[in-house]
C-alpha cells in the first residue's frame, strides 16, 4: 500500500494507516486464538525495517513521535500497575511453596540458558564471551511487562490466582533488587560502561576480525561511512580454522544481507536496485511490473543504509553544502553557535 498508491500524499492519512495496520496485525491474532503480542513484535519489525522508509517526512516524524510517546506511557504505566496491583487487586492467592519455587526455577532457567549455550558459542567464536560477560547476563535476567500481562489474562481459578501472584512478585524482586544492582554488578564484575562500541570490543580477548581479503569502500566520512548492499558480495569470507571462527556467522549474514537487499528491500520498498536488475531474465515482466518508477529515477547516488530501520533512512539523500559563511564558521570554532 506505501508503495504502489500516492497515500505518500495525505502524510496524516498516512500515520494513521501505519498505526491501524498495526493494531490490525493484534487484532487478527487474537481473533485466531493466537498471541497477539508476538504478532505486534514482528509486525513491527517488519515495518520499521520496510514501511517506515516508504513513509513521506512528515509522516515520518510524526510516526516516530507518536510510538515514542506511546512506549513511554506504556512502559511507566505497565510498571506503576504492576506495584499498585500487589496491593489492590483481589484476586492474589499466596502459596509460600509455590513463590519459592518460583524464584529457583526462574533462577535456574536462566542459568540454563546463559552457560551451556555460551560454552556452545565459544567452540567457534572469536573473540569468546568472557566469563564475566557470562555471569553479568546471567544477572541481567530481569522479568518484566510481558510475564505480568501473560500472567494476568485469566485468574479465573485459584491456581492461576497463585500463578499471576507469584509472577508479580518475580517481577517485583527482579526489577528492583536486579535493576537496581546492575551497575554495582557492573563494577565488580570489572565490565567497562559507557563506551562506545569499539572501546567495549577492545575489552575483549580478541578483537573480532570477519574480513581480510578485498577491500570494501565506505560511502561518506569517518566512522559514518556506511556499506552500500550491492558492496555485500565483495565482502570475502575467513576460512575456517584461520583463527576466526566466524565464517559460518559471517556467510549467513551475507546471504540474509545480500536477499534482504537484492530482492526484499527492492519488493518492498523504493530502494534500489531494482528488480529488473536483480530478478532472472524469464522474471522480467514480473519485474517491471514490481517496480515504481521512482526506483528508476532516484539515481544510483543517494546513499542507502543496510541497517534500514534507523534514525537514517533508505532514500534519504544527504545535503551537502555547496558554499559556507567564513562569519558562521569563525562563530562555530570560537564557541559563539549561530550568534
Amino acid at each position: 500500500m506505501t508503495k504502489f498508491t500516492h497515500v505518500r500524499d495525505w502524510p496524516l492519512l498516512e500515520s494513521a494507516l501505519f498505526v491501524l495496520m498495526s493494531y490490525a496485525a493484534f487484532l487478527i491474532a487474537e481473533v485466531c486464538e493466537l498471541t497477539g503480542v508476538v504478532a505486534v513484535l514482528f509486525c513491527g519489525i517488519c515495518q520499521a525495517h520496510y514501511t517506515y522508509n516508504n513513509l513521506s517526512a512528515d509522516s515520518r516524524n510524526r510516526t516516530k513521535q507518536l510510538f515514542e510517546l506511546l512506549n513511554f506511557l506504556a512502559e511507566n504505566f505497565i510498571f506503576t500497575y504492576i506495584g499498585v496491583s500487589m496491593f489492590t487487586f483481589p484476586k492474589h492467592h499466596f502459596d509460600p511453596w509455590f513463590i519459592i519455587a518460583g524464584f529457583i526455577t526462574s533462577t535456574l532457567g536462566r542459568a540454563i540458558n546463559i552457560y551451556p549455550l555460551s560454552f556452545l558459542l565459544n567452540l567457534g567464536r572469536k573473540p569468546p564471551i568472557p566469563m564475566n560477560f557470562q555471569h553479568m547476563l546471567f544477572f541481567s535476567g530481569l522479568r518484566g511487562a510481558m510475564s505480568f500481562a501473560l500472567a494476568i489474562r485469566n485468574t479465573v481459578s485459584e491456581a492461576r490466582q497463585a500463578m499471576l501472584t507469584t509472577t508479580s512478585l518475580i517481577v517485583i524482586a527482579t526489577v528492583v533488587l536486579q535493576g537496581g544492582a546492575a551497575t554495582h554488578a557492573l563494577a565488580y564484575l570489572r565490565i567497562p560502561t559507557g563506551q562506545g562500541q569499539n572501546d567495549e570490543n577492545e575489552a575483549l580477548p580478541y578483537r573480532d576480525v570477519r574480513s581480510n581479503g578485498s577491500m570494501v569502500v565506505k560511502w561518506g566520512k569517518g566512522d559514518n561511512g556506511v556499506i552500500m548492499p550491492w558492496q555485500l558480495n565483495r565482502l570475502t569470507e575467513t576460512p575456517r580454522g584461520s583463527g576466526d571462527g566466524g565464517g559460518e556467522k559471517g556467510r549467513l549474514a551475507r546471504l540474509w544481507g545480500a536477499l534482504d537487499s537484492r530482492l526484499l528491500k527492492p519488493l518492498l520498498t523504493h530502494a534500489r536496485p531494482p528488480l529488473t536488475e536483480t530478478l532472472p531474465s524469464f522474471l522480467r515482466p514480473l519485474a517491471r511490473v514490481l517496480t515504481t518508477t521512482r526506483q528508476y529515477t532516484q539515481g544510483e547516488n543517494n546513499l542507502h543504509r543496510t541497517d534500514s530501520d534507523s534514525d537514517l533512512c533508505i532514500d534519504e539523500p544527504q545535503p551537502v553544502p555547496t558554499n559556507i559563511d567564513p562569519q558562521l564558521s569563525y562563530n562555530i570554532r570560537n564557541g559563539f553557535g549561530n550568534v
